[in-house]
């Protein structure tokens, strides 16, 4: 294991769960982990707040399994695809961590990179700090177009979904997943059932008020103009060998991508940046 990459007091690398290998950041503001397993950040909190990712208990760390929680990233395609892994290859391969650095700031950045044979280059860019910045770039270097799917596939960690309200996305259309419907609503959502929706044509800031943890987590986000809100809600949480039945309540996905009419093509030499940037206050 090289310690090339580690900034004393800053980041180490270190075994994680599964034996797989994690970066561990510290800043003045927050603390963080990172897989390469996935490019996975799996933690990050704020001192003296709970944590802004919930990660399951039940999460599996494993070779060739996507880890339940944090942020997976999804590449190069969303959802379901016969006879491939759903939502792509690239949360359950091993990253490589290219670069880190100590900003004069304070915060420390991390560059991890998609191994490939394909003319694609992916890199994911991750900048820890008093906020987590994430940005997915991907690059064609083939002389023919190509279209990707890509989405930071966020988990976040609330005190109850039954008291929490999601707003940003008032009179943004929808196609709800669970009833097979397109639709449209114009207050601030809440959540009492499974949820499931794609939102799409937006590149809206979306707020999580949280009045159980006392906080309003931020999502902004740049080069997306998709948005998915899901949660599994009772039924389906019994069916996930990955997720324990009862944490449900404590967890909402808020995820920012480009997925179904919002995929993106890409020319020859031509890159797409995915940028997402979380804040709680």
């Amino acid at each position: 294991m090289s310690n090339a990459l580690e900034i004393p007091g800053h980041l180490t690398r270190v075994p994680g769960n599964g034996g797989l290998l994690k970066t561990k950041v510290e800043t003045p503001w927050s603390h963080a982990e990172i897989y390469l397993h996935g490019a996975h950040v799996t933690h990050f909190q704020k001192l003296g707040e709970p944590p802004l990712l919930f990660m399951s208990a039940a999460s599996q760390f494993t070779e060739g399994s996507p880890i339940r929680g944090g942020v997976p990233i999804i590449f190069p395609w969303f959802g379901p695809r016969d006879g491939f892994p759903a939502h792509g290859y690239a949360r359950t391969s091993t990253w490589q961590l290219t670069e880190t650095h100590l900003l004069p700031s304070g915060a420390v950045t991390l560059r991890f990179s998609l191994p490939s044979t394909d003319a694609l280059h992916v890199e994911f860019l991750v900048t820890v700090a008093e906020t987590l910045h994430m940005e997915l770039s991907v690059t064609n270097h083939s002389t023919v177009a190509t279209q990707v799917e890509t989405c930071l596939h966020s988990y976040f960690q609330i005190s109850d979904i039954a008291a929490i309200s999601i707003t940003g996305l008032e009179d943004v259309s929808f196609t709800d997943q669970v009833a097979s419907l397109t639709h449209q609503e114009s207050l601030p959502i809440h959540i009492s059932s499974e949820v499931d929706r794609v939102y799409t044509d937006t590149r809206a800031t979306v707020d999580i008020l949280d009045p159980g943890f006392k906080r309003t987590v931020r999502i902004e986000k740049s080069g997306s103009d998709s948005t998915i809100v899901w949660n599994p809600w009772i039924e389906k949480s019994k069916r996930m060998a990955d997720f324990g039945d009862d944490e449900y309540p404590h967890m909402v996905c808020v995820e920012s991508g480009n997925v179904a009419g919002n995929a993106v093509t890409l020319g020859p030499g031509e890159k797409a940046v995915l940028g997402v940037r979380v804040s709680s206050f």
